[in-house]
């Protein structure tokens, strides 16, 4: 394969995963975090995963806060955000140190749990738990793409489901501002990245609208099994050649 060939391929698959992974967002509140990892460990350089990977995400978040903007708790979402905040620029300097094997390995770990481990039945009962939990869930999400804890936790608080889609949505956008701030800070060109970003970002906005329309109608139990046997095959395949 030639390299503009090669280019165009990488572009094609990137963007047509966002695609995907925000109707899988809209329709199910999770699942394109996962998805986008999954196709960008396979086409990217290790290093530009998960710093790209925050970005590619962007577009659907963002147009989640518009359709759900009403149901959105924003007392949760800043509380999120103050401990995001840290978490993001206390894990940047140290991902962009860590060596390509460590995170190869590391990012297949995370996916291997977030995908198999039981849910976590624990209701914060702390003074401010959201952000403790925007600290934890960023730091882990800045140094290995994925955080999981926030998905987690909130599925046992009460809200309803376009509660829970509004207001993860206004966490992970904030979240993601605060990565990619990060990243840049600590020297991560994003450049050559652009074009696949913005395509990526333009195409996530008929995925929600896609995702919201079908969403009602899709057998929740067989996409899981689907999704954890295919995300299963890709973490590893990486956590192979992490090791190796």
């Amino acid at each position: 394969m030639t390299g503009a060939a090669r280019i165009d391929a990488i572009f094609i698959i990137i963007v047509t995963g966002s695609l995907v992974a925000s109707i899988f967002n809209a329709a199910f509140s999770a699942g394109g975090a996962i998805i986008i990892l999954a196709i960008t460990t396979t086409v990217l350089p290790v290093q530009a995963i998960v710093p790209v990977h925050s970005l590619l995400l962007f577009g659907s978040t963002v147009t989640r806060i518009i359709f759900f903007r009403s149901f959105i708790d924003w007392r949760m979402v800043w509380s999120f955000l103050v401990g995001s905040l840290a978490g993001a620029f206390i894990g940047a300097p140290i991902y962009i140190e860590l060596p390509d094997a460590i995170i190869a390995t590391a990012i297949a770990i995370v996916m291997l749990v977030a995908l198999w481990l039981p849910q976590i039945s624990w209701r914060p009962k702390l003074r401010h738990p959201w952000v403790i939990v925007g600290f934890l869930h960023t730091l882990i999400s800045t140094l290995f793409a994925y955080g999981a804890l926030l998905h987690s936790v909130i599925l046992h608080t009460g809200m309803e489901r376009r509660q829970i889609v509004g207001t993860m949505a206004g966490c992970l956008t904030g979240m993601a501002v605060f990565k990619t701030a990060g990243y840049a800070w600590c020297g991560f060109d994003y450049v050559p990245y652009l074009e696949v970003i913005t395509a990526s970002v333009a195409i996530s906005f008929l995925g929600t609208m896609i995702g919201r329309k079908i969403g009602d109608y899709l057998s929740e139990e067989k996409f899981r099994l689907v999704f954890r046997i295919l995300i299963t095959i890709t973490a590893l395949r990486l956590l192979y050649v992490g090791l190796r």
